[in-house]
């Protein structure tokens, strides 16, 4: 099927799309491999050599605060072995009625990330969102660079102090495993703690858990998805397909007003069920290496105001 679609609705711009999808037919395996409920994702280098944490952060107390982070660690549970993930967080006024230190906290506005495990059960790749949409102390943070910080005990602490407490997350995945591709969605939550510096115990750790709700087996069938199109002043095209000889596809995706190019470099994996597709893989933000998911859905034959495609990248 093919449908082109160019429509303003409600002020926003719609994509023109082009959609041509060969669909698989979804197939229960005899024998699934487990969901991610029970996994724990550990990266903290004091007690765990092989781990690293690496953060960056932007910190207004008073307004909007930023922290991303990139990890790499030890994955323990149904899919044990190593796993990384690079993730975002956004925080507002640090005024929260939630304290660590004495350090006042403030209430996450939103956080993203994307996390890939390397196990001999099976790959997962998959992507976490906070999805709280008011103000709660299960979702707090903080983001300070301190000078001579009075802390509660009236010693005083210098340095910098960061830490995500997100609970209210979700997350979906696909686990890949011999021949066939697996959807797992659920709850997930993460925690994030640094201080470096004098006056508190220096400390760089990440850790997460997961707690499944629902979960898929998609027959990793040949199957295909095309598109190309227009969205305000971003373009894109792309093209995934897996057949006999493995799976490959490319996509180019342009903001020319920001001087932004997306390139796809490769396809980890195609999933496609009834009229989605959801794709993962490598590729370049500029010239910065990042992880990316694709989703497409085709709804209409009109397909004005209805389909849909959507990138997401890991920076």
């Amino acid at each position: 099927m093919k449908r082109s679609v160019s429509e303003r609705i409600g002020g926003v711009l719609a994509a023109t799309v082009i959609l041509a999808a060969s669909l698989p037919a979804v197939v229960v395996a005899a024998d699934p491999p487990p969901t991610l409920s029970g996994e724990f994702l550990s990266a903290y280098p004091a007690y765990i050599s092989t781990s690293t944490v690496n953060i960056v952060a932007t910190c207004d107390p008073n307004g909007t605060s930023t922290i991303s982070w990139s990890v790499s660690g030890d994955a323990i549970g149904p899919y044990p072995g190593t796993f990384v993930e690079t993730g975002s967080a956004t925080l507002g006024p640090q005024t929260a009625p939630a304290y660590v230190n004495g350090l006042q906290l403030g209430y996450l506005v939103s956080v993203e990330a994307f996390f890939a495990i390397d196990s001999p059960t099976g790959q997962v790749i998959g992507s976490k969102r906070l999805t709280s949409t008011t103000a709660s102390l299960s979702d707090v943070g903080g983001c300070r660079n301190l000078n001579s910080f009075v802390l509660a005990d009236l010693s005083t602490a210098s340095g910098t102090f960061r830490r995500v407490l997100a609970q209210s997350m979700a997350y979906e995945a696909v686990i890949i495993t011999g021949d066939a591709a697996y959807l797992d969605a659920g709850s997930t939550g993460v925690l994030l703690e640094h201080f470096d510096g004098t006056g508190m115990a220096e400390i760089d750790v990440v850790q997460e858990g997961f707690i499944s709700s629902e979960s898929a087996v998609l027959a990793a069938s040949d199957g295909r998805a095309t598109g190309g199109g227009r969205v305000a002043d971003v373009t894109f095209g792309f093209t995934a397909m897996r057949d006999k000889a493995g799976t490959k596809g490319r996509c180019a995706v342009v903001d020319a007003p920001a001087d932004v190019m997306v390139r796809c470099l490769d396809v980890l994996s195609i999933v496609v069920s009834g009229n989605r597709a959801t794709i993962y893989g490598n590729g370049l933000f500029n010239d910065t290496p990042v992880r990316y998911r694709m989703d497409v859905i085709d709804v209409a034959e009109s397909g004005a105001g209805a389909d849909s495609w959507t990138i997401r990248v890991s920076n």
